[in-house]
């Protein structure tokens, strides 16, 4: 198990309707996406794919938004079907 510094603040969303977490740091270049709910947790066992992204987050709003993208994009990737 791998575990990353993150930048801080460090934001988390759980995506329910998928089962998967997106968490994010700033001004971290990627965001990373994990099975279950991984808020607060800092650890990859649960890693699914680190995805690179040209901006930080900007609000609790943008990192949701970010994590339904991924679901939308990702349907058969971890998570609940």
């Amino acid at each position: 198990m791998t575990t990353r510094t993150y930048g801080l603040p460090c934001a988390w969303h759980y995506e329910a309707a998928r089962g998967i977490t997106l968490r994010w740091g700033r001004p971290d270049g990627h965001f990373t996406v994990h099975n279950g709910d991984q808020r607060g947790k800092r650890d990859d066992h649960a890693l699914i794919d680190t995805v690179r992204v040209s901006n930080p987050w900007q609000d609790d709003a943008d990192v949701a938004a970010k994590a339904r993208a991924w679901a939308r994009a990702n349907p058969r990737n971890g998570g609940r079907p």
